[in-house]
């Protein structure tokens, strides 16, 4: 049998523990889930981000090609006439086939800005032109 000192200084260490009170771990499971949910919107934003600034790549790209091949036609080829032009494949996708999420057009000026030139614009957009990007350029005869 256990003497009475040994039994009386056990519950003075059981005593002595101490632990969590059941309010506290709510407090930290709330403060946990707030930044976690931070941290989750962090991860949403950079997600669209992302998605916007591949889109942007793509439609420079685009309308960088398209450029350059306007700008390696003769000065009188059917698709340097003066005015609004759509790309036969609209819409089209990353590789300027048919069958994209992206709308290409160009604009051409007569003798713009001075005699014998011509101003190309092309502009390339995506989500129901609610992004655009365009370049411009002088066509020399």
């Amino acid at each position: 049998m256990k003497n009475i000192s040994t039994i009386l200084s056990t519950k003075k260490m059981l005593g002595n523990q101490s632990g969590f009170t059941l309010l506290e771990v709510l407090i930290a499971i709330s403060i946990l889930t707030v930044g976690l949910l931070g941290v989750a919107q962090m991860q949403i934003m950079g997600i669209r981000g992302n998605y916007f600034s591949g889109n942007t790549t793509t439609v420079l790209t685009l309308a960088e090609e398209k450029m350059e091949d306007l700008l390696g036609r003769s000065y009188s080829d059917t698709d340097l006439t003066s005015g609004n032009h759509l790309d036969p494949d609209n819409p089209i996708d990353e590789t300027g086939q048919a069958g994209g999420i992206y709308s290409r057009m160009w604009v051409v000026a007569d003798n713009t800005p001075i005699t014998d030139t011509k101003t190309v614009t092309v502009s390339v957009s995506w989500d129901n032109m609610s992004h655009q990007v365009s370049l411009s350029c002088i066509k020399p005869r």
